[in-house]
């Protein structure tokens, strides 16, 4: 069997059925946005990891490499955000590349992660740079502090209870097909594509005001959604016509012919949060927080996305996911 048979999710489905998953002080093991430790100075301590490579998740063509270096650290910041935030962070940085590359550019880089870090105050407090004569490649590790007595998981959600989203969705992969027919980067979905903003604030705050539930965007709202729907044992039901669009997306889709609703369901890289939480709290999560409410969790399984006459919308794509075939 091929990797390409069973896919990024499948491989790790498999993978995770051969680990180890019990120690002392670990409340979370594998299968959410981070795994999480119990602090002996109390609250909890995340750990998350995600890469980025060359040809897979970036192409210097029309990525600088100061976009590079802060979208690197914020999509891990981001798993913090979907686990209920963090006070503070450090991370650990793998960067693999040929010797040819010029040492003005790795700077560039590391600008760009200091940059981020900054403004979410997380520290850079090491790594390692290491040949990579097949391709560049910019690794990083993360630990972030969850105080209080509780974080969000994927594993929470129940019927009845609504399904929210921050911000907008479908910018991200619109600002990606934008950059790739060698348009400006001064375009604001370009900007959103390469320099995404996690939502810690938002994360940190949903789960102070109860939130069951919360997964980052990154593969598209329909896989992130599900991936809720699957850890919980629940369905879940999208109102087409709530799904949160901005006037730079349906301009931008505009001028790419592309289709703006598909781009939020499917497209992913919003780096948004998906929240779940208990149906009376809705006014008060879209008050505070300015969510979107956008559909139900419901018995059964899988998502649906319904049209205003209720009509179900075929799903023709899944979001994002490494190795799978379409």
């Amino acid at each position: 069997m091929q990797v390409s048979e069973i896919g990024e999710f499948g491989l790790i489905a498999r993978l995770r059925r051969m680990l180890t998953t019990r120690a002392e002080g670990l409340v979370e093991g594998v299968g959410d946005d981070a795994a999480v430790f119990e602090s002996v100075q109390g609250g909890f301590w995340a750990f998350t990891m995600d890469a980025l490579v060359e040809g897979v998740h970036f192409d210097t063509a029309y990525v600088s490499w100061h976009a590079l270096g802060y979208k690197s650290l914020a999509v891990n910041i981001s798993d913090l955000a979907a686990m209920g935030g963090s006070t503070t962070s450090f991370a650990l940085v793998a960067l693999g590349l040929g010797g040819e590359m010029d040492v003005g550019a790795v700077e560039e880089i590391y600008r760009g992660l200091n940059e981020c870090g900054q403004r979410y105050n997380c520290r850079v407090v090491g790594g390692d740079v290491v040949n990579s004569p097949q391709g560049m490649f910019l690794s990083v590790a993360l630990v972030g502090h969850i105080p209080g007595d509780r974080f969000l998981t994927r594993d929470s959600a129940r019927p009845g209870q609504v399904v929210m989203v921050t911000g907008t969705l479908g910018d991200s992969y619109l600002g990606w097909r934008w950059l790739k027919e060698g348009k400006s980067e001064d375009n604001t979905c370009a900007r959103r594509h390469l320099y995404p903003q996690p939502r810690l604030e938002e994360g940190e705050k949903a789960l102070y005001m109860g939130a069951t539930a919360a997964i980052d965007v990154s593969d598209g709202l329909v896989r992130d959604l599900r991936h809720i729907c699957e850890e919980s044992g629940v369905g879940a039901e999208i109102r087409a016509a709530a799904v949160p669009l901005s006037p730079a997306a349906m301009e931008t889709a505009q001028g790419l012919g592309e289709e703006p609703l598909h781009a939020a369901l499917h497209g992913g890289e919003d780096y948004e949060l998906i929240l779940v939480a208990p149906y009376d709290d809705a006014v008060r999560f879209q008050e505070e927080l300015g969510v979107a409410v956008i559909g139900e969790i419901r018995e059964g399984e899988g998502v649906q996305v319904l049209e205003p006459s209720g009509r179900p919308i075929e799903l023709d794509r899944s979001g994002w996911e490494h190795f799978k075939e379409e």
